[in-house]
């Protein structure tokens, strides 16, 4: 492992979600800004996008870190290929409440107690469904959209927060009652090339390592070939490290850039 040849505490381009590595660019700051806007004014739904690799979910864990746990309760559903039943009860479960019943009305009765009774502790619930483009079935958004019809009379008791792929959008067009109950929208945009530096040096100081393992032409080059998507960063920077250490050197350049461009096809 490369992390004691870099002196690093441990690997710094990992692709798990971990909020720890979560680097708040432009595009990022302002999509988890309206996500947490949307959840604290309760807005009834939110749609958050991105391209494959843009960094979503990880933006979803950190938006959750910032909400308080006396005031919110969150249920994060990242493998939504179920049906609504299923979703509404994994979303209970998150909750702190199961419910055994696979009647449909029994499911959503019992569903609407569980709102209830975290209003009546002063909670807003909140449910983010990640990956949300594996969702085939329009008849299961229309069904998870109807959970929003138990609320107050001034609020909503559940705030659905959608979050996936570009053509998440373009599904969800086909279903107007839904679209038309999305307060927010937002598309995470790439990295700007400018921060692809700043990105890089995050990640190595985040995982206790010197800022200048990388130098600026191979930033540029991994800005190039990763079109700043931030996976393909991470991607290209970890054989970037691996193939550094193997050869003794000092610092990455853009030979190794290259190197590894070309073992993933870049």
């Amino acid at each position: 492992m490369y992390t004691e040849y870099w002196n690093l505490k441990c690997l710094p381009f990992e692709n798990a979600p971990n909020p720890r590595f979560f680097y708040p660019s432009k595009g990022h700051r302002e999509a988890i800004t309206r996500m947490i806007f949307a959840i604290k004014t309760r807005k009834a739904m939110a749609l958050v996008t991105g391209d494959y690799g843009s960094g979503k979910t990880v933006l979803c864990r950190a938006a959750i870190d910032k909400l308080g746990v006396d005031e919110y309760a969150v249920a994060f559903v990242n493998n939504p290929r179920m049906d609504s039943l299923d979703i509404t009860r994994e979303i209970s479960f998150q909750f702190g409440e199961e419910i055994p019943s696979r009647g449909k009305y029994e499911v959503l009765h019992a569903f609407n107690s569980i709102l209830d009774r975290h209003a009546e502790k002063g909670k807003h619930c909140v449910a983010i469904i990640d990956e949300a483009q594996l969702i085939m079935d329009p008849a299961t958004f229309e069904d998870l959209r109807l959970l929003l019809n138990h609320q107050m009379q001034d609020r909503f008791l559940l705030t659905l927060v959608f979050v996936g792929q570009s053509e998440l959008l373009d599904r969800l067009r086909t279903i107007p009652q839904l679209i038309q109950r999305i307060a927010l929208k937002f598309h995470i945009p790439s990295l700007g090339t400018d921060e692809v530096g700043s990105y890089v040096l995050h990640r190595l100081e985040t995982a206790g390592g010197r800022g200048d393992i990388f130098s600026e032409t191979a930033v540029k080059e991994i800005a190039k070939l990763s079109r700043g998507n931030p996976r393909e960063i991470n991607a290209l920077c970890d054989m970037c490290m691996l193939l550094g250490s193997l050869t003794g050197k000092k610092q990455i350049g853009p030979e190794e850039v290259a190197e590894a461009g070309a073992e993933r096809g870049a």
